[in-house]
């Protein structure tokens, strides 16, 4: 009788310091979902990981307001990594259950079902690492940016905090390395060629883009409807 009191006491302790811990994750999440909404994030978690690390530099970031952005670009964005992106709440549930099929059946994270809510969730707030306590997280960041924040402010902070190369985050610090100009000055094709290495920046630039297969698959779809 006393052991079983004594596991049910420890149950009950563990329990509260989950929630206690949830609780506290929250509370700072949302504390800079809403300064975010006003302020720009000076450096984020990826940044740190991918520089002590991986070795990656962090140049000298360059800014860009949405609203500078041109439509054209910011459609191409919506259409390759997220159609349904205005109108979900940061998930679309029938991606997540297919990839959790393949990723079951392969027997390790391969495949993924992220909006761009969920790229920024842990673009700003996590890190890319592939496994399930990361996910975890991210679902709970992505509900309360989804709370906090409006989805032109988020889209404006996915353009300037997802990685475009090693050390490169943000369009138009990408836009200023790899073609001597504004974001806002790019014509549409060099905005595609930016735009379709997204699935692996690291690996690829907008003028290596050819050699990857899903980048080009990319590009022909923007070539279709753009």
């Amino acid at each position: 009788m006393a052991k079983a009191k004594k596991k049910r006491s420890l149950l009950v302790r563990i329990l509260r310091g989950l929630l206690f811990l949830h609780l506290w994750f929250w509370g700072i999440v949302a504390a800079l979902c809403v300064l975010y909404n006003f302020v720009n994030p000076p450096i984020t978690p990826l940044m740190i990981q991918r520089y002590f690390l991986r070795g990656h530099p962090i140049y000298k970031r360059e800014y860009i307001p949405l609203k500078k952005i041109p439509d054209s670009t910011q459609a191409m964005l919506i259409a390759i990594e997220d159609g349904n992106y205005y109108k979900h709440f940061g998930f679309e549930w029938n991606m997540v259950k297919e990839a959790y099929q393949k990723n079951k059946k392969s027997g390790k994270i391969r495949f993924g079902a992220s909006t761009l809510s969920n790229q920024l969730a842990r673009s700003v707030f996590l890190t890319t690492d592939r496994n399930y306590l990361r996910k975890y997280l991210e679902i709970q960041v992505t509900v309360i940016m989804e709370i906090c924040m409006s989805k032109k402010r988020m889209l404006e902070l996915y353009f300037n905090y997802v990685e475009w190369g090693k050390g490169v985050y943000g369009i138009e610090t990408a836009s200023y390395m790899y073609f001597g100009k504004s974001a806002a000055q790019l014509n549409r094709q060099q905005s595609k060629r930016m735009l379709v290495i997204l699935t692996n920046p690291i690996k690829y630039t907008p003028h290596t883009w050819q050699k990857s297969a899903s980048a080009r698959q990319r590009m022909a779809l923007l070539n279709r409807y753009f």
